[in-house]
């Protein structure tokens, strides 16, 4: 009986953390050579999900590492953010 309380009290911790964390969403878009790739992120932390959204959508409009890498020094052409 003690292990099913304990069980359920976890459970609904794990719950309540989960459900208390702010969340962000993020639309960014790339542009790199002409090639554009838009991609929606969700995260934590707005700084964070816009690099990890331009990040990945470099990935879509790149060839090879020259390429990601100056893909990634570049700012995206547009982000746009809102609360979750």
């Amino acid at each position: 009986m003690a292990g099913i309380v304990f069980a359920v009290l976890l459970f609904g911790v794990i719950l309540y953390q989960t459900m208390a964390i702010r969340q962000v969403e993020c639309d960014v878009c790339v542009d790199f050579e002409g090639r554009k790739k838009c991609l929606t992120v969700r995260g934590e932390d707005e700084t964070q999900v816009i690099q990890t959204g331009k990040d990945n959508a470099c990935t879509f409009v790149t060839v090879g590492r020259a390429e990601a890498f100056r893909c990634a020094g570049m700012p995206p052409v547009s982000t746009e953010c809102r609360p979750l």
